[in-house]
């Protein structure tokens, strides 16, 4: 009997112990993991919001027929180069972007998708006009300003991207860069589209000859016109990679800090570029002629040539991008400002060419601002 009261105060025992040290490693347990939440207390979502002025280069190639540039010395009403410079898009752009990151707590690992998107948009007329040519006859002029030497010119631009990216990274920092520093590397899906339109109308009288022909003045010139039109586009998407770092410069992350922000990125885009191009030329010339007592005799026209051409070409492509942005940002727990500029370039982007194919490099790059919320952990 005993031997059996020690058997089961030993059990008794035993289970207590067991029981003890359960509910102490329970209890390590919570308080660690508390610990841990404690310490990681940086937000598991960042939504960033932001605007960028942009420079845009290689979207267009102006319409340039004979009567706008073959004529030597330039006359007064083609000066200033009218049809190229009315011809010139929309130099700038606004853009809008977008970005939202999860990181999971306690986790190097950040996913992400981004939105940028641009378009700009221009309207021009310009018209020069000169004086007759000094022919007077019993002080008065002949025939008026209505032959006058002119150049007219109108264009109708309007332009459009968008940039979509859907990344994975891991910050691999180890502390490179100083303490609070990040270096993260990226790999992902980029997907681009660019379009463009322009309309152009244009008029040249560049000269006005006037002269007598026996008991007559007669006056001679050439009128010219074209009407043009195009349309380009690029839609594509591939594989991506980016780094991006942060080091800070003052401050500390707990009360805020300023930190130096930059970054490179590149990609190759695979998809379709397509270009189509019309333009038609018409060339008349009417000479005039005027009796001295101020009555016509007669006029008409007659047409020199007309010409009329439409191109339109599609094929698949692959494009390299390449970018990179520099800034600085005022940083705190939950929330960032930063201002910066940023670039980014398409190689052989756009068929900018009109009766044959011809690519430019598609870039973007300007001074931008944003705001970042962090929200949650």
């Amino acid at each position: 009997m005993r031997e059996l009261i020690e058997a089961r105060n030993y059990t008794a025992t035993r289970n207590q112990f067991l029981a003890t040290v359960s509910a102490l490693t329970l209890v390590g347990y919570i308080a660690a993991s508390d610990a841990a939440k404690a310490e990681d207390t940086r937000p598991t979502v960042w939504i960033d919001l932001g605007g960028q002025m942009e420079q845009i280069q290689g979207v267009s190639t102006p319409f340039t027929p004979p009567f706008m540039t073959a004529l030597s010395p330039t006359p007064g009403p083609y000066a200033n180069s009218i049809f190229l410079d009315t011809q010139r898009p929309a130099r700038s752009a606004f853009g809008f972007n977008g970005t939202a990151t999860f990181q999971p707590e306690r986790s190097d690992w950040a996913f992400s998708v981004g939105l940028l998107y641009g378009r700009s948009s221009t309207n021009r007329h310009v018209h020069q006009q000169s004086a007759s040519p000094p022919y007077v006859y019993n002080s008065l002029p002949v025939f008026g300003n209505k032959n006058n030497p002119f150049a007219d010119s109108k264009l109708a631009y309007e332009e459009s991207h968008a940039i979509l990216d859907f990344s994975v990274g891991r910050d691999v920092g180890l502390g490179a860069f100083g303490h609070d520093a990040t270096s993260t590397i990226s790999v992902g899906i980029r997907f681009a589209e660019f379009s463009n339109k322009s309309k152009v109308d244009a008029m040249g009288r560049p000269e006005v000859h006037i002269g007598r022909a026996g008991f007559h003045y007669a006056v001679s010139f050439y009128n010219y016109t074209l009407f043009a039109e195009a349309a380009r586009s690029f839609r594509g998407i591939g594989p991506s990679l980016s780094w991006k770092a942060s080091a800070a410069l003052l401050g500390n992350k707990d009360a805020g800090e300023l930190t130096f922000d930059w970054g490179i990125n590149g990609a190759m885009l695979f998809g379709r570029q397509k270009a189509k191009a019309s333009h038609a030329t018409q060339a008349y010339h009417m000479p005039i002629t005027q009796a001295y007592g101020g009555q016509y005799d007669g006029y008409y026209y007659s047409r020199v040539y007309n010409t009329s051409h439409q191109h339109t070409r599609s094929r698949g492509v692959a494009i390299p991008n390449l970018g990179g942005f520099a800034g600085l940002s005022v940083k705190y727990p939950n929330a960032k400002f930063s201002l910066g500029y940023r670039a980014d370039f398409f190689f052989g982007a756009v068929d900018t060419g009109i009766d044959a194919r011809h690519t430019k490099a598609l870039g973007f790059n300007g001074p931008f601002a944003s705001i970042s919320i962090g929200l949650g952990g």
